[in-house]
């Protein structure tokens, strides 16, 4: 039985290791398996791996928040593909007139004459990269496959797609979503206020607009272009803004006075100056502090899936066989404060989006960190099941260390455990030896079976008057002892007449009844002895008296 419950403790703790070590592996699985393209790692040349040779230009320059986004999914993308990236920024953000672009051409164009550079793949970031690219494409790239991303304008991405081993990602920003959100959290505001600039970027999302209120003709809007007003003016047209007003943030990044804002300072601009006036981000890149959030178009994703698409032509896939992508790429994102300053619950925002600054919740709190979570939970469930085991083993254990086989009783053990116990601390105590009366010739007449089904019939009528004071074991045959504690010390005479009136009912074995006697002697500490250890042997000493007075008696050691 022992053995039994090893194998099923052992079975448990195999199994469940198992499965944690299942859902270790699993994630680091799924890491060497990016989309559904399997990569190679480049070209062979004689032996040598030869890496992939990138140029990426990008329209702005790396602190712009678009960039870092952009290159992040970009190379999450390519993978484990083996390459090299050179990347070229434009900084059109301050350097975009005529002899700007031409500059940067003449800088390009020495670069790779010097550098004698030949490319395998250009990646192309925002509208001003495209377009250089594609006007100096067969001077500079030749052939060479491009990938663009970012591309405000569509009618600009259709058109460069439609060229010759050319694809790429429009930037299509998620008018309808946002609408649908706006009219639901908001549904007392009916004008929206359109925030642009005179950038490029900022014209081709303006024109995408236009074209997303075609098919919303109840809508109402306007136009607040930043590059036409002061900054004095630009203050008062916010300030002047009220409770029926929306903001659709598209681009900020200048004024009529020819200050350059950064995402930071132009969204602290419009926090200082715009007063219980909502504002819903259009891109990522303006989800910043201060900013309510919104359905973003996700520069990091739309990177990500340029890259793959990158990964495809290099391992010999025609760009022209992918189609462009002008669908929207967008992630759900907000702020706690302005959540909390517009009283807006996260039950009513979409599922899955991302809370910067959240109140702390459970069930998004499990959602993100479900993988870690659910193992934590397996090792608890583990340790949990190796305990109640465990304890269910040692009660065993323990039930079968201090408990007689046959009578089920305590046994010797126990008894002698709580001898030492109340001897080590002098407690006072009283100790009956127990023996029944010819049980040899029990065994003899009616044999071994029956003899153990008295042992077990004594037993149970010694448990029916036991007692957190009074207990009975058996030490061995035919022999009990009784332990007597409290303030039951002082009815120690009582007890055995007790016993002597509980035993004298006849047993019945097999339709058979047997006749029981019992032999008692006891004695008690303190008061027959000063030695507890010696409590045993005074007891002894008064059931032998009994004994070789005729049996079926007691005595007290006193009454000796």
């Amino acid at each position: 039985m022992n053995n039994k419950k090893k194998g099923i403790f052992m079975s448990v703790v195999i199994t469940c290791c198992l499965v944690i070590a299942c859902l270790l592996i699993a994630p680091f699985n799924k890491a060497y398996n990016i989309g559904n393209h399997a990569y190679v790692n480049a070209t062979e040349v004689s032996g040598t791996i030869v890496p992939y040779n990138i140029l990426c230009i990008c329209s702005y320059n790396y602190s712009y928040a678009t960039v870092p986004q952009h290159i992040e999914g970009l190379e999450q993308g390519l993978g484990n593909l083996s390459y090299e990236i050179t990347y070229e920024n434009m900084d059109a953000k301050r350097f975009y007139e005529a002899q700007d672009i031409e500059k940067f051409h003449d800088y390009l164009a020495y670069k790779m004459e010097k550098s004698n550079a030949s490319y395998d793949l250009i990646f192309l970031i925002d509208d001003t990269a495209l377009r250089f690219a594609i006007n100096y494409r067969d001077e500079l790239f030749g052939n060479t496959p491009i990938v663009f991303m970012g591309i405000n304008s569509v009618s600009d991405a259709t058109t460069s797609a439609a060229l010759e081993n050319v694809t790429g990602i429009a930037e299509t920003l998620d008018f309808e979503s946002n609408y649908t959100l706006m009219k639901s959290l908001f549904p007392d505001r009916n004008e929206i206020v359109v925030l642009c600039d005179g950038t490029n970027t900022s014209a081709g999302e303006y024109v995408e607009f236009l074209k997303f209120t075609e098919d919303h003709p109840e809508i109402t809007y306007t136009v607040l272009n930043t590059s036409y007003y002061t900054n004095k003016g630009l203050r008062r047209a916010l300030s002047e803004l009220d409770e029926d007003d929306i903001i659709y943030y598209l681009d900020f990044s200048q004024d009529g006075d020819g200050n350059i804002y950064t995402l930071k300072s132009a969204a602290s601009f419009i926090d200082e100056n715009v007063t219980n006036v909502p504002v819903i981000s259009l891109s990522m890149a303006n989800c910043i502090d201060n900013i309510f959030g919104g359905i973003s178009y996700s520069y990091t994703q739309a990177g990500e899936i340029a890259g793959k698409m990158a990964g495809k032509i290099l391992n010999g896939v025609d760009a022209d066989n992918i189609p462009l992508v002008n669908e929207t790429i967008s992630e759900a994102y907000f702020y706690q404060d302005s959540l909390d300053e517009f009283n807006i619950s996260a039950s009513k925002l979409p599922k899955d989006c991302t809370i910067a600054n959240e109140h702390f919740n459970i069930v998004r709190y499990y959602k993100e960190n479900a993988l870690i979570l659910n193992l934590i939970m397996l090792v608890i469930i583990l340790l949990f099941v190796i305990i109640v085991i465990q304890a269910r083993f040692n009660r065993q254990h323990e039930k079968m260390l201090n408990n007689d086989y046959l009578t089920k009783i305590p046994n010797r053990h126990y008894i002698n455990q709580k001898l030492e116990q109340l001897s080590s601390t002098y407690t006072p105590y009283g100790l009956a030896m127990i023996d029944i009366d010819h049980f040899k010739e029990i065994n003899d007449s009616y044999g071994h079976i029956a003899g153990d089904e008295v042992l077990k019939e004594v037993s149970n009528r010694f448990s029916s008057i036991a007692t957190k004071n009074i207990t009975f074991s058996r030490i061995g045959g035919d022999e009990f002892m009784m332990l007597i504690t409290g303030n039951e010390i002082d009815n120690a005479d009582t007890i055995c007449q007790h016993i002597r009136k509980m035993i004298k009912y006849p047993i019945t074995v097999e339709g058979k009844n047997i006749q029981v006697t019992l032999s008692i002697g006891c004695a008690l500490y303190p008061s027959d002895i000063n030695d507890p250890t010696q409590v045993m042997s005074l007891a002894d000493k008064a059931l032998y008296y009994v004994k070789e007075n005729g049996r079926n008696n007691y005595k007290l050691f006193s009454d000796l």
